[in-house]
């Protein structure tokens, strides 16, 4: 009689709610600690002061794991770097100490070229358990304009160094070569190298930490953890989506124009909600503009990834169980699936209508979720230039978004000078730190009378923002700012918010709007006004409570004027 031997069946205990819970925020906090890792030691006040960055822990086959909170458009593109990184090189490939960097637009997940990830296999018992991985913007990449920002960029080529998915530290050994190239291109060698270097450290945390969490739950019990809270997370969000009355909703929204003085551009997508699963399908979107106004893949998904998070389950952690109801179209070829050398330097702008028009397509079904349209546009300035305050005289670069306002609702106020809905949780630079760094001045800092579309319940205002170059040698400016012509849309009878702008006037004469333009020369004493626009109004403006009026004119937030003219106010309102 022969005998089979089987191997025995190994049972993984589930583990309770409070150990799942207690791993679900160490995840997170794991990702928080590694933010905090850069904004420590970072060299750029656009990544320590604008927190123009995202980090993130992720499971070995490279799903998200622990976001921490960060830019709304970076929500769906790190995983896709790591992805990358784990196809390239493979389990086999990966060893303890290795760094992976990309900004690859079009296989490797990436937004555009100065967003550099930096991707960090974990290692348990000599076994791949996870990656961490950061994405940050560097002030500058090379390319034929500083801040290599541009949206008049014809190829990928014109914009910076592209990084394939390559190797800068193998087996803890750094690539001094690619090391020196990276400096070698870069117009503040010392402050990209420093940024570099921040984003290296929050790897190398995040290294330690995943191993002390596996060292006190083993990796069998985090695993199952793990997938317990993707789990959870889905449940959540198709029951989110389920709430949604099924149909087929349409939305279109314009970019100002392919470039400057170029044709404006069309966003167009569908979006369907069947039962606890939803799709976008971007067909009928414009083709590849030959402008920087495209996205590669990536960049795409992740703002259709901000949009569904922001109808479903806002307030919760994110991770990859938030996004697998979700389907997104869009054919190769068009602005929105660029292949190379597509440029891809407006990827934001082009995702803040992207966004846009999945909001307008969804409105009637989520009236009380929706509001009016906000701002819309990062509305940067960048201005560089030789600071002659030094012997020799030392090359600056100042740049970063301003605040403008948002939407009103069903019934609320939209929200003055708030960063826009691409940019999540970055913020402006302060003026003090902007004076204390740079030959620049804050002539003006204000809210805008007037900018908020009226309506019963009045858009959020806009602000300016007045820069003037007091020294330097060599200045110039890049200025990237959207809805100059197509301004926040209104809702139920509500008005559009005020048009951004961005004027220069120069010997007391102030030149045309300039809303795009890169490497714009500029002189001691130009005046630069960054106008970032207010938000749509909501309702029929006559209908507004008078209280309301009185506040907003005793506020300053509307003119006597518009009181009288669009909101019926008919006694004097001096």
């Amino acid at each position: 009689m022969s005998h089979t031997h089987e191997s025995p069946v190994t049972v993984v205990a589930q583990p309770d709610k409070i150990t799942v819970e207690v791993i679900r925020n160490y995840l997170i906090t794991i990702a928080e600690e590694m933010k905090k890792v850069i904004e420590r030691t970072a060299m750029s006040p656009i990544i320590y002061e604008v927190l123009d960055f995202s980090t993130g822990v992720f499971t070995r086959e490279a799903k998200l794991m622990g976001q921490a909170a960060g830019l709304t458009m970076f929500l769906g593109t790190l995983d896709l770097a790591v992805e990358a990184a784990l196809k390239k090189f493979g389990v086999d490939g990966l060893y303890p100490g290795d760094l992976i960097i990309t900004n690859d637009p079009y296989v490797g997940g990436g937004t555009h070229l100065n967003d550099v990830v930096c991707v960090s296999p974990i290692f348990y018992q000599g076994r791949l358990v996870a990656f961490g991985a950061v994405r940050a913007h560097w002030l500058d990449l090379g390319g034929k304009a500083p801040f290599s920002q541009m949206s008049d960029a014809t190829e990928i080529f014109q914009e910076g160094l592209l990084f394939p998915i390559i190797k800068l530290y193998d087996r803890g050994v750094l690539n001094e070569a690619l090391y020196e190239v990276i400096l070698a291109n870069v117009r503040i060698p010392s402050a990209v190298g420093g940024d570099l270097q921040s984003q290296i450290a929050a790897c190398r945390i995040a290294e330690r930490r995943i191993v002390e969490l596996l060292e006190k739950y083993g990796l069998e019990t985090f695993e199952a953890a793990v997938t317990r809270i993707m789990d959870n997370s889905e449940v959540q969000v198709r029951q989110a989506i389920a709430a949604i009355p099924d149909g087929v909703y349409v939305g279109e929204d314009y970019v100002d124009s392919a470039g400057p003085g170029g044709p404006p551009v069309c966003v167009r997508v569908t979006v369907t909600v069947t039962g606890d699963e939803i799709s976008m399908d971007f067909t009928g979107s414009d083709p590849a503009t030959a402008s920087s106004f495209n996205q590669g893949w990536g960049a795409l998904l992740s703002c259709c990834r901000a949009m569904l998070k922001c109808i479903t389950t806002p307030q919760d952690p994110t991770n990859d169980g938030s996004f697998r109801a979700l389907h997104v179209t869009a054919p190769k070829g068009t602005c929105l699936n660029v292949d190379k050398p597509s440029p891809v330097c407006m990827y934001g702008e082009l995702g803040c209508h992207v966004m846009d028009a999945i909001w307008k397509a969804l409105m009637p079904a989520l009236p009380d979720r929706l509001p009016a349209g906000h701002y819309g546009t990062v509305a940067a300035q960048g201005l560089a230039g030789w600071d002659t305050a030094f012997d020799p005289p030392r090359f600056f670069m100042f740049g970063g978004p301003n605040a403008g306002g948002w939407g009103a609702g069903q019934n609320w106020d939209g929200e003055n000078a708030l960063i826009c809905l691409g940019d999540g949780d970055t913020r402006n630079t302060p003026m003090e730190v902007i004076e204390a760094k740079y030959p620049i001045r804050i002539r003006r800092y204000e809210l805008v009378p007037d900018s908020g579309g009226a309506g019963e319940f009045r858009g959020g205002l806009g602000l300016v923002v007045e820069y003037e170059m007091v020294r330097g040698e060599g200045l110039s400016a890049v200025f990237v700012c959207g809805r100059c012509v197509f301004p926040a849309f209104g809702s139920a009878g509500g008005h559009d918010g005020l048009p951004s702008s961005i004027y220069i006037t120069r010997g007391g004469t102030r030149g045309p709007c300039t809303c795009q333009a890169a490497g714009l020369p500029l002189q001691v004493g130009d005046i630069i006004t960054v106008t970032a626009g207010g938000g749509g109004g909501y309702g029929d403006p006559r209908r507004r409570d008078r209280a309301r009026v009185r506040a907003d004119l005793a506020l300053g937030y509307i003119t006597p004027a518009a009181a009288r003219a669009l909101y019926g106010l008919e006694e004097s309102p001096e």
